[in-house]
């Protein structure tokens, strides 16, 4: 059942990676260049170059150690710096019998340029999480406050209103899930 996930996971990453892969017209270029609303940027970045509320989404996924589905909402709050984004995350996790539910504030770091219509990220932030295990091995619940980290990376397709489409991948270090992979949609 496991392997079934991780070959869903990668068909996921496959055909979002080919959506939009092709490079945008010059003509577009031109056109988007003139073009720098709150929501939008000449490269088709998605971020704003101010820093301060932008919007929020939805999103969900799969994460392993525990092996759950995830679903949650995440927060646009821009540019703290050119390309640098602050986008705080909640999941919920079901599944395992554990009930997990963690926030997360990272930053990513927006790769863009070259024309392309999707743009690739890295960065990372620190997670708080709570885990509730409904049986512990003795018959019992047990519940814990867990703090780690995440290692993030991931593409976005911008859409010219602002909203975006995005995959990503995140790694944890510490207490938290080893791996997430969730697709999101930015309003």
């Amino acid at each position: 059942m496991k392997s079934t996930r991780w070959v869903f996971l990668l068909a996921l990453l496959v055909v979002a990676t080919s959506v939009q892969a092709e490079p945008a017209s010059e003509s577009s270029n031109k056109m988007n260049a003139s073009v720098d609303t709150p929501q939008t940027t000449s490269s088709h970045y998605a971020g704003s170059s101010r820093f301060g509320y932008q919007g929020w989404g939805v999103r969900a996924g799969l994460s392993n150690d525990v092996d759950q589905v995830v679903g949650g909402a995440q927060f646009n709050f821009g540019d703290v710096v050119t390309q640098l984004r602050f986008q705080p995350d909640v999941q919920l996790g079901l599944g395992d019998d554990v009930t997990t539910l963690y926030g997360t504030a990272p930053v990513h770091y927006h790769f863009i340029g070259g024309g392309y219509k999707m743009s690739p990220y890295a960065g990372g932030g620190l997670a708080l999480g709570w885990v509730d295990v409904d049986d512990n091995g003795f018959g019992e619940s047990d519940s814990s406050f867990e703090m780690g980290a995440k290692a993030t990376g991931g593409l976005e397709w911008p859409k010219r209103d602002g909203q975006a489409f995005f995959v990503e991948l995140s790694l944890g270090i510490g207490d938290v899930p080893d791996a997430t992979v969730v697709a999101a949609w930015t309003f």
